[in-house]
């Protein structure tokens, strides 16, 4: 039989208070776990504290010990993973002496590199470079917020996304298939949600010039229109016209 997890009433722990940091050795992946933040949540300090790591169909568990006394697994090696891209975590708390209940969670924790501060932010899109045949990008929603992969083999990830015209022509449509994928097939209606990257995205579509208050979830021909009023603005903002226009006298 099937045991599964009890999440009743389960405590929303924030990824802002957990802190996942890679350790790469001799090709070898492991990882520490910055847990220290749990003790303000108010949970019983006997409560079972797990760590599990996951990509797609790979999945470990980690014994932590306890909320009042965090022990980690002496072996915290991602064994099941042959990179750590795209590898997210998990934290579970559960009672003592019942592993099938679940107090307290936070989830798609993202790895962080050694060199990454606590307070360095993570950019709204970020960018990654990825051979996708004769595509030069595409958006990819598989991980905890959207990634824009530009083309490997076209030239350098980074000079593509800052050349104008990729700017002028893929921006505004990256920013408008965003944004139908949160308003229209997601139907998210939360943008103070600050750990929600949709609710990021919102915040950012509504710090445009001219965009008024998102419309209901139900009226989806008002949102189709401020998706467009959005998209409209962002490309303004970006001045998407005149950096084209000088991409394009630069060919002629």
């Amino acid at each position: 039989m099937i045991r599964r997890f009890n999440y009743t009433d389960r405590i929303r722990i924030q990824r802002s208070d957990v802190r996942i940091i890679l350790k790469e050795s001799d090709g070898r992946l492991e990882f520490d776990a910055d847990l220290k933040s749990l003790t303000k949540y108010d949970l019983p300090l006997d409560s079972f504290v797990f760590v599990e790591a996951y990509r797609q169909t790979n999945w470990m568990r980690f014994d932590f010990g306890q909320v009042g006394a965090i022990a980690p697994a002496k072996d915290r090696l991602l064994t099941q993973f042959d990179s750590p891209d795209g590898i997210k975590f998990r934290v579970k708390v559960t009672p003592h002496g019942d592993v099938h209940t679940l107090l307290a969670e936070a989830d798609q924790i993202p790895l962080t590199h050694p060199e990454q501060s606590e307070g360095e932010r993570t950019p709204l899109l970020p960018v990654k470079p990825q051979k996708l045949g004769e595509e030069i990008y595409r958006l990819d929603f598989s991980g905890i917020r959207p990634l824009l992969l530009i083309n490997s083999e076209a030239g350098h990830h980074s000079d593509i996304a800052r050349s104008p015209a990729f700017v002028s022509l893929v921006y505004p449509a990256v920013f408008r298939e965003i944004l139908i994928r949160i308003l229209l097939i997601d139907k998210h209606d939360d943008d103070s949600d600050s750990e929600d990257w949709r609710s990021q995205w919102i915040r950012f579509a509504m710090l445009n010039p001219g965009i008024g208050d998102l419309p209901d979830v139900e009226e989806a021909e008002k949102r189709s229109d401020w998706i467009d009023q959005a998209v409209k603005a962002f490309a303004k903002c970006l001045q998407t016209r005149s950096k084209f226009s000088e991409f394009w006298k630069e060919e002629t």
